[in-house]
């Protein structure tokens, strides 16, 4: 099972969000934060190697809004069966949004 990294852009705050997705629990697994916030923990999680590899993974997030390779290669095919909701439920973009990331800013 994968680990996508994932771009949401917010109309509400006019900001991108990045967060971790993971294929095993169908849900994100970081919350929403800036570039710079998500690079130092992808830094502190996978170390030199990940960094390495983000770059790559970064190209198909910034031109698509996912680093996954069909089937999820956009995030409407990524939303369409999580399990991000309260009891797993499905969420659709805007839930993802207020759930994971903007409660971050208290708003």
């Amino acid at each position: 099972m994968s680990r996508y990294i994932i771009k949401i852009y917010d109309d509400k705050f006019n900001r991108d969000y990045y967060m971790e997705w993971s294929t095993i629990v169908d849900a994100p697994v970081t919350y929403g934060c800036s570039l710079e916030e998500f690079t130092e923990y992808y830094r502190a999680e996978y170390g030199r190697q990940g960094i390495l590899e983000l770059n790559e993974r970064m190209k198909r997030v910034e031109e698509k809004g996912i680093s996954a390779h069909p089937p999820f290669d956009n995030l409407q095919s990524l939303f369409k069966y999580n399990r991000a909701g309260e009891d797993e439920t499905c969420l659709d973009k805007e839930g993802i949004l207020e759930r994971y990331c903007r409660n971050q800013l208290g708003g």
